[in-house]
């Protein structure tokens, strides 16, 4: 299934490291959105700060935002409030720092994906795959000023297929020199990082990797097929995705399901059945080794590579109907949603495998994360497969995170402080703190008693711009659901 799960969809961020043969350090300077003019000062009045950090609440709070930027935090009865500010009285409300999704597909979805992620709280997000058009469109969407969440993208794809037809998002690579060629184009484009496909041989993931070193690019995306997990985190993969190959990677060395996988991968029979992935990985799992995993997570942790299970992919494109956020989507996707939907649940092997996944990649998360495996949280959004909702899919995400085993106060950390880890931007997002962007979203209720309190939006604030919810309902567009769907229900 590694092709029907093809990752489609990627900007903004300067990347600076120090690389001279030593270890590189990475550093993203982040690109930012249109400020609020003036100087008038938004008061958020008598909130309880949620400190993602430790868990700690802090009530009766008023955050003081001049410009994008929170300039001050303290007891609401020792802050006077100007004339010119404008207050939102928060009382029994809790605040909490803007969300990042690390996994998404926006390509020319563009108008219907940010409003959705803003509306939802999400303030940050990390492309994982797009056309260079897409790129060089959001470029310019954010050079006029257009209000948009922060951006980090991967553009085009780094894969190899077995024929010549490509998605338009996605290389499609023969030769190393071929691999450098696209590793230098990204660079002109000005991506944030690279992005390696499951696909890719070892000499050519090889050749990415060196050259993306050497243009000064972070590597993540897919382990690929035919390297070992452990290998791929010590040449320096900052992340691996969807969990692809983790089971493989967590089962008994004795088993020698790996050795198996790729035999079968060589003979091309992976290729004619996409579903024997899938075999291989429920096997592996039966076959999971605690002592041969402890020695991969320790490897992670050394080298913080970041886990981005998008638990909620599997899960909604196994859905037999959609849910009431259908009514988000335009006609035109619902019926691309409705075949894709009836395809999937004609065949019976598959869901049942995907049922079967779903299950294990829970159980996997939950091992991970108590072993301190740093996660993120990522939702695979995208229009191209059914069931994935802008904004929307990543609250999911962090429901699912919980019922895997995450405590509510790590799974806030998944989409907050550890993507401000990951792209080493601690100083400006992730908390809520002074000095930091003015990037919030203010709840309705406590989000570390109930992970769904994340969905109960009183209002956000983008770089310093307050979008409450009469501006939610406005920037929100629905639509009519189409009439084989309204039969389902």
């Amino acid at each position: 299934m590694y092709k029907n799960l093809v990752c489609k969809n990627s900007i903004m961020m300067l990347i600076v490291i120090i690389l001279s043969g030593l270890l590189a350090q990475t550093t993203y300077a982040l690109l930012n959105p249109p400020s609020p003019k003036g100087k008038n000062s938004l008061i958020i009045q008598d909130v309880t700060v949620v400190d993602v950090k430790t868990g700690k609440l802090t009530p009766k709070q008023s955050i003081v935002i001049t410009g994008n930027k929170i300039t001050r935090i303290d007891d609401s009865l020792d802050i006077d409030v100007p004339e010119n500010a404008r207050v939102i009285k928060a009382s029994g409300k809790y605040v909490i720092p803007g969300l990042w999704d690390m996994h998404v597909h926006m390509e020319h979805f563009m108008d219907s994906a940010v409003p959705l992620l803003l509306a939802n709280g999400v303030t940050g997000v990390r492309e994982m795959g797009t056309s260079l058009n897409h790129v060089k469109l959001t470029q310019n969407m954010h050079n006029k000023g257009t209000l948009m969440p922060r951006i980090v993208y991967s553009g085009k794809v780094l894969n190899t297929f077995s024929n010549e037809h490509a998605p338009g998002h996605h290389f499609n690579l023969k030769t190393e020199a071929e691999t450098r060629e696209a590793v230098q184009l990204l660079k002109q484009y000005k991506v944030d990082h690279v992005k390696i496909y499951s696909n890719m041989p070892e000499k050519l993931y090889a050749a990415a990797l060196d050259e993306a070193k050497k243009q000064q690019l972070p590597a993540a995306g897919h382990l690929p097929l035919t390297i070992r997990a452990d290998k791929a985190s010590n040449d320096g993969m900052k992340s691996f995705e969807h969990l692809h190959g983790m089971h493989i990677a967590t089962a008994s060395q004795q088993s020698r399901i790996f050795d198996q996988f790729i035999k079968e991968a060589a003979t091309g029979l992976l290729d004619k059945d996409h579903l024997r992935y899938y075999d291989y990985e429920i096997k592996a799992a039966a076959y999971y080794s605690a002592r041969d995993s402890q020695k991969l997570y320790d490897i992670f942790k050394q080298n913080e590579t970041y886990q981005v299970p998008t638990l909620v992919t599997m899960k909604s494109v196994n859905k037999p109907t959609p849910d009431q956020r259908i009514k988000y989507v335009a006609p035109s996707i619902q019926k691309q949603w409705l075949t894709g939907m009836e395809r999937t649940q004609s065949n019976k092997r598959e869901v049942k495998l995907l049922n079967q996944m779903v299950k294990i990649n829970s159980d996997l998360i939950r091992k991970m994360n108590q072993a301190g495996v740093p996660i993120m949280a990522g939702s695979d959004a995208t229009y191209m497969m059914p069931n994935l909702y802008y904004g929307f899919s990543l609250h999911e995400e962090l429901q699912l995170l919980v019922e895997a085993g995450l405590s509510p106060l790590q799974a806030l950390q998944s989409a907050t402080i550890n993507p401000a880890r990951y792209l080493d931007n601690e100083e400006n997002q992730g908390t809520v703190e002074e000095g930091k962007l003015a990037e919030l979203v203010i709840l309705d209720a406590n989000p570390l008693t109930d992970i769904r309190n994340t969905t109960r939006i009183h209002a956000v604030v983008m770089n310093g711009h307050l979008i409450d919810q009469n501006k939610i309902k406005s920037m929100i567009k629905t639509y009519p659901v189409i009439k084989e769907f309204t039969r389902k229900k």
